[in-house]
């Protein structure tokens, strides 16, 4: 018993929120469980759940880790992805899967190198790369993107069953494989944890700490380019810097569902969970039909309560 409920805690804060606001919703709007509604909630929710998945990682990585270049990795992918015409509709989109993860795991490796080689502090070294990567785009765009989505990327966003959607479904898959598989069960998981406990004890147990960091970056590209590519299938059109709000929503995302700030603890699950916190959040906001300059106000205040609280809680030190 009280090792389930040494499992349940990170997500309890989370859960609970989730539920406040489907009542507080509710209350707010007729519609606003409405299958339509919850679908839309589920397809949005599941696009910043991916991009959490690799900043939990570099956050559980410890050593002051966050990745604030995954929403520029994100906008670049949804620009170039759709760009990738091989044969028919079908075989592009194999060759574009892969294409965008790669794309986004080369700037998180160039993330990881300067962070753990160059000795660049995190914050600064992914903000910089953020930068980077949107000029590139700018640069091979000219600022117009010209890629048309093919329907076959398009198509995820089809209703499969109930509320649920073919991206809403994928996603939700691919969490529970990497969070079993790749968190839990590898041994990469293990070391990605102890370094982020402890470096010092993970180099003693013969854990090369900043290999394991640099891939965590590696990781957070690839995933953060995999939900580019979900974004403009979801929209259908894409936009210069469409995913720049993916970064702090991401961090905000794993921090509610439980993962430190200080490294060495958090789950894929948790950041899944806060992120439909947040685009819950959201949706109560535009229910109330408020200004956008309001609405963006609101939010990033409540961003910045979220990572005080987190901020505040004892620090594990080496």
């Amino acid at each position: 018993m009280s090792r389930l409920k040494k499992i349940n805690n990170p997500y309890l804060p989370a859960i609970i929120g989730i539920i406040a606001l489907l009542i507080l919703g509710r209350s707010l709007s007729a519609g606003f469980l409405s299958m339509n509604n919850i679908s839309s909630i589920l397809m949005t929710t599941a696009i910043l759940a991916m991009v959490s998945v690799g900043q939990a990682a570099v956050v559980i990585s410890g050593d002051s880790g966050m990745d604030m270049s995954v929403g520029a990795i994100m906008s670049m992918t949804a620009l170039f992805g759709p760009m990738i015409k091989v044969g028919n509709g079908i075989t592009s989109l194999f060759v574009m899967v892969p294409a965008v993860i790669l794309m986004g795991a080369v700037v998180g490796l160039l993330n990881g190198i300067g962070v753990q080689v160059i000795k660049i502090v995190p914050l600064v070294m992914t903000l910089i790369m953020s930068n980077v990567v949107n000029g590139f785009a700018i640069v091979i765009t000219k600022g117009q993107p010209s890629g048309l989505v093919s329907k076959e990327l398009q198509a995820i966003s089809k209703t499969l069953v109930g509320p649920f959607r073919w991206l809403t479904v994928i996603v939700i898959v691919l969490l529970a494989v990497l969070e079993i598989f790749f968190l839990r069960r590898s041994r990469y998981g293990k070391s990605l944890f102890l370094a982020g406990n402890n470096k010092n004890a993970a180099e003693l147990c013969g854990i090369d700490s900043r290999k394991i960091i640099i891939l965590a970056y590696c990781f957070s590209g690839a995933t953060a380019g995999l939900a580019g590519l979900m974004l403009v299938g979801y929209a259908g059109t894409a936009q210069m810097n469409m995913a720049s709000s993916y970064t702090m929503l991401s961090v905000a995302a794993v921090v509610i569902g439980g993962t430190k700030l200080t490294g060495g603890k958090g789950t894929f699950i948790g950041g899944a969970l806060g992120a439909m916190v947040l685009v819950l959040i959201t949706n109560i906001l535009q229910a109330l039909n408020m200004a956008a300059g309001l609405r963006f106000l609101i939010q990033g205040l409540i961003l910045i309560v979220i990572l005080m609280a987190n901020s505040r809680a004892p620090k594990l030190r080496q």
